[in-house]
This record gives structure tokens, sequence and C-alpha cells, in this order.
């Protein structure tokens, strides 16, 4: 199912080129891919951005499958059943893009301990999830 959100809802160029600023100065980013990348019809876009970017990613249980998981840039899944890799990578990241990711507790653990030195931008359709249980950076309300 591809869902294509109303204009309203419709990533802006200027919320773009601050996304594109915060990639351009992190030194070590980290994409967190959740279910709503897979709702919205994001994975062709997702795996062609890696491709340019080779930003490492990790992914909820939700965004599992977004992008081939034998992805050489894919550390696994975060939270409390995910990899060493993929929760180290998120803990010390200095930028932290959420796509389609509602942080769940079973994604944060305890909150003021989550992703705690890193910008963190979310993309998310639905207002409610944004800052509801993670305070973000760069809140941008639209889809994947």
């Amino acid at each position: 199912m591809h869902i294509i959100p109303p204009k309203s809802l419709t990533i802006q160029n200027h919320q773009i080129k601050r996304i594109v600023e915060k990639i351009k100065k992190a030194k070590k980013p980290v994409l967190l891919v959740g279910g709503g990348t897979i709702i919205s019809g994001a994975s062709k876009a997702l795996n062609e951005f890696l491709t340019l970017t080779e930003i490492p990613f990790v992914s909820t249980l939700m965004g599992l499958g977004a992008i081939d998981v034998g992805n050489r840039l894919h550390l696994g899944m975060v939270g409390m059943h995910g990899t060493f890799a993929a929760n180290k990578a998120v803990h010390q990241c200095d930028l932290l893009i959420c796509l389609g990711v509602r942080f769940s507790d079973r994604i944060t653990g305890k909150t003021k301990g989550f992703s705690p030195h890193s910008t963190k931008i979310q993309i998310e359709i639905d207002p409610v999830e944004v800052n509801k249980n993670i305070m973000v950076d760069l809140p941008i309300i639209g889809g994947c």
C-alpha cells in the first residue's frame, strides 16, 4: 500500500535544506528506519538515499524490510530486542534521522539515555507522535 500525504503534509524544500545541512555537518550520523517508511512506500527512495549518503542505518521491528537487512549499511534492529551494534550506534551518533518512528519504550528504554548526544530529526506523518516520548531538534510533519 502506498499512501500519498496531503499537500499540507509534504516535506517542503526549506526543510530538506535544513536536513542536508545537518547531514553535511555530522561526523557520525545514523538513520533510524521505522514502519512509516514501509507504509508510505518510501523503500525505493530510501535505498537511493542510502546509496548516495552511505549513512549507516538501524531498524525498528516495524521498519524491518524497508531495506534489505543484508545491506552492508544495516546495523540491525534497535531497542531492547536489538543488536549491540545498532544500539551502540544510536547511543554514540551525533545526528539521528528518524523516519516513520514513534519511539516506543521498546526502542528507547529509559528516554533520558536515548541517543543523548545527538541532534534528532524526526520525519513523521502523525503529529501526535512527534515530541511525544523523545524530544527532537528538528520535527518534520510529513510523509517519508
